[in-house]
């Protein structure tokens, strides 16, 4: 017994003499910094500035600046304290430790929006039709009715399978709770605003996202690459779990290269489709990146109609500018072309043939070429009127397969193409195109029904150039 009361007295004293270390704290910060605040979470009432002794801005190199609170400054500090640093509307956290000396830098020195604990207000515009719409903080209530009251122009919302409008009595409205995590279309017949304010949905929270497509909330509360904020669903190698992510009019793939992933940022406020080859019951986006990149906006000379649903197109072209996807006179996609990768976002919720027109140099200019869309799907097309100017594999569909794959290609000149097929020993085990052929897109088809579950290469051998895909055949 004596030997535990002289334990606990030896842990009173060490914390009594810990509270009274000056116990420096540095936290790295990118960018310029003119002032900042610092208080302990079970004590806000007490703060620390640059002016107070000890603390202050040290610049270092000019690429950022390390801020240092001395934590003897205040009154009263323990083990396992909250310290709390707020610069330009955001903060950072460092859990005290024993350590004489603590530091943030890096990926460590993670800065959230807002304040410790405060409420976050999420501005929401919607435009007329429909929009791609989820929440990142606590509702008042989840009743569809009491979220959605102050917007004038509302004429519908859905989910993936139920729906609310105002016009119709209850026993139509199937859609009546707002699920935390899950993302809506709302439709409106002119322009409105809702704003919402609450406190922020923590990061931990768990959503439930099922095999094939799902309307995912974004979460976190400052803009993020889908590379990031889906880097759990992404694996070393392939196959990956996630499949896509889409927004309106932009989509991210992992498989495809990044001329073709125009959804370079996810924003709050905004619901995306996330696509996954198996469920994952309980995904959670992780802590914000240090800094997301910013992203110059581009100004579209075509506004797109919005439907509910839409097909991923891509295509390589030779050109500068923006191009747009027309179904019967209406605008349903478009995109920037990028270092000759188009990747377009047709909205539809049924196959149709969509033409295509180019934006260049302040003139709009038919390129003659009509795709068929295929809602919830990708499409690989060439133009008619513009042969490659470079040799390549695209990318195989569907990859894994089992057990027939598609494989495309385009050549810039004519000549003689050869595609083979190796197992993991170098030994060819099919050869699908062996011939002379046109300049142009291409595909071939492989049925593996013959070969082992594995890994394969398909080898394209076109215009003194060879390139190499790999292929996962999964029974």
């Amino acid at each position: 017994m004596k030997k535990i009361i002289t334990l606990m007295m030896m842990l009173v004293l060490s914390a009594a003499l810990f509270a009274g270390i000056p116990h420096p704290v540095f936290v790295e910060f990118e960018g310029t910094v003119d002032d900042f605040t610092a208080y302990l979470g079970t004590d806000n009432t007490t703060t620390l500035s640059e002016t107070s002794v000890g603390c202050g801005i040290l610049v270092e190199s000019g690429e950022y600046q390390l801020i240092m609170v001395e934590c003897g400054n205040f009154p009263e500090w323990e083990f396992a304290d909250v310290l709390y640093i707020l610069i330009d509307g955001q903060y950072t956290q460092v859990i005290l430790g024993y350590d004489n000396v603590q530091a943030l830098t890096g990926q460590e020195a993670i800065w959230y929006p807002g304040t410790p604990g405060g409420e976050v207000t999420q501005e929401g515009v919607f435009a007329q039709g429909w929009n791609l719409w989820s929440y990142n903080v606590y509702l008042a209530s989840n009743d569809v009715v009491d979220v959605f009251a102050p917007l004038t122009y509302l004429t519908k919302v859905k989910s993936i399978t139920q729906s609310y409008d105002p016009t119709l009595g209850p026993g139509f409205n199937t859609l009546n709770t707002l699920v935390d995590g899950y993302g809506y279309w709302v439709q409106v017949s002119q322009e409105d605003y809702l704003d919402i304010t609450g406190a922020a949905i923590p990061l931990t929270t768990e959503i439930a996202i099922d095999a094939g497509w799902n309307l995912v909330a974004f979460l976190p509360q400052a803009d993020e690459a889908p590379e990031y904020a889906f880097a759990s669903l992404i694996n070393e190698v392939a196959p990956h779990n996630l499949v896509k992510v889409k927004s309106i009019t932009q989509s991210y793939d992992p498989l495809l290269g990044s001329g073709f992933n125009t959804l370079a940022l996810m924003s709050p406020g905004n619901g995306y489709w996330v696509n996954v080859a198996t469920a994952v019951a309980d995904f959670t986006y992780p802590v914000p990146a240090t800094r997301a990149m910013e992203i110059e906006a581009v100004e579209y000379i075509w506004t797109p109609i919005i439907y509910t649903n839409s097909t991923c197109a891509y295509a390589s072209l030779e050109a500068e500018g923006q191009i747009a996807a027309f179904v019967n006179g209406e605008c349903r996609g478009v995109s920037q072309i990028n270092n000759g990768c188009v990747s377009l976002v047709i909205n539809g919720t049924e196959a149709e043939t969509a033409t295509l027109e180019l934006y260049q140099n302040g003139q709009v200019s038919d390129l003659n070429t009509e795709i068929t869309t295929a809602p919830g799907e990708d499409v690989f097309f060439d133009f008619t009127t513009d042969a490659p100017v470079t040799t390549q594999m695209l990318k195989a569909y569907p990859n894994p397969f089992n057990p027939v794959t598609t494989i495309a290609y385009q050549t810039s000149e004519a000549g003689n193409v050869n595609v083979s097929v190796y197992n993991v020993k170098g030994q060819k085990v099919a050869e699908l195109a062996n011939n002379h052929q046109e300049a142009g897109t291409h595909n071939v088809v492989w049925n593996a029904d013959g070969e082992a579950s594995g890994i394969y290469f398909v080898k394209m051998t076109a215009s003194g150039t060879q390139q190499i895909q790999k292929l996962i055949l999964m029974k």
